[in-house]
């Protein structure tokens, strides 16, 4: 009879353990528990075509290296518009892709300052948007896009309170 040798176990998490930290564009480490100020369940409203649409935005807790996300646009009744959303640490930074529609979006944005309560995602390379914020005010979850300046007329703004999750 043979001895029993001992099982060495590789985990999954391996490659982010040996991986560098991710960093904002300071050189400052930032981590995706940083996000956490997104997770939950947010509603709110903006405005439609056909009048008052409501959005819905819904964000897992980060795991060490991953939060998804889910937003709807909803108007009388129907949703108009979706989008998926992974934010993930990988590589030594961490990357939000949108996924408008259920399609990748050929850039990803990444993080590039993180504060308490407030994230800035940046892909310069894009055409419009360029910057992806969010920012938490108290009970509120404010979302932003635009073109990378405070006085982008195209930019939009969506502000959101706590919901229930459904």
């Amino acid at each position: 009879m043979r001895a029993a040798r001992p099982v060495i176990t590789l985990f999954l998490a391996a490659p982010l353990l040996c991986g560098s930290a991710p960093l904002d564009r300071d050189g400052a480490r930032v981590d995706l528990a940083d996000l956490a100020f997104m997770a939950g369940c947010w509603e709110g409203t903006f405005q439609a075509e056909r009048g008052i649409g409501t959005i819905e935005e819904h964000y897992t807790t980060p795991s060490e290296n991953l939060m998804l996300g889910t937003t709807r646009y909803i108007v009388d009744g129907r949703t108009v518009m979706f989008e998926f959303s992974k934010l993930e640490a990988a590589d030594g930074a961490i990357v939000l892709t949108p996924y408008p529609r259920g399609q990748a979006s050929e850039h990803g944005f990444r993080l590039t300052m993180s504060a308490e309560g407030e994230a800035t995602f940046e892909a310069p390379e894009h055409d419009f948007p360029k910057r992806i914020r969010y920012r938490r005010d108290d009970e509120t979850l404010v979302a932003r896009v635009d073109d990378g300046t405070d006085e982008d007329e195209r930019g939009s703004e969506w502000r959101m309170g706590a919901a229930p999750c459904k």
